[in-house]
């Protein structure tokens, strides 16, 4: 991971502090520099972007459900949804549906880190399983459970 200045660094380096005070053994990928995290029945991946040329932002993204066939009907009532949630973003990308909040790194601290975690796995695990049954799909924990996990594919790669 390449930081863009100092500030970009700080922080990334405060978000692995927090996360490592928080969880168990929080995953980092030092490919993209991001973090990940389980919480209840969803993945959640921490970022560190440079936003401007003096701050960055903090996102945190909850892999919610994977696999779903994005009809119109799905994407009109998570619109509504975004309107109505008092904090946070479902977005759509591809066939996975995902739900995101963003924290400016100049005022992050851990309790607005450990705030906004809580917040945005609560929403997904709330709707990851009514989205499920709705209009199909995987939740990612069961998306984990299905394939094994990064070990598992790793094994299996290496079989062949």
């Amino acid at each position: 991971m390449q930081f863009t200045n100092d500030q970009h660094e700080q922080v990334h380096d405060q978000v692995g502090v927090f996360l490592n005070e928080l969880f168990d053994a929080p995953h980092h990928d030092s490919s993209n520099g991001h973090y990940y995290v389980g919480y209840g029945s969803t993945v959640l991946e921490v970022s560190v972007e440079q936003y401007g040329p003096e701050d960055t932002i903090v996102e945190v993204t909850a892999y919610c459900v994977q696999g779903v066939d994005p009809v119109e009907d799905l994407a009109l009532g998570l619109l509504q949804l975004n309107q109505q949630l008092p904090i946070g973003a479902f977005s759509v990308v591809g066939r996975d549906i995902f739900f995101s909040h963003t924290l400016l790194g100049r005022s992050l601290d851990r309790k607005n880190l450990l705030g906004t975690i809580a917040a945005v796995a609560n929403v997904s695990d709330e709707y990851d399983d009514r989205i499920v049954e709705t209009y199909g799909g995987q939740t990612a924990l069961d998306r984990i459970r299905a394939t094994g996990g990064r070990q598992k594919r790793r094994e299996a790669l290496e079989r062949n």
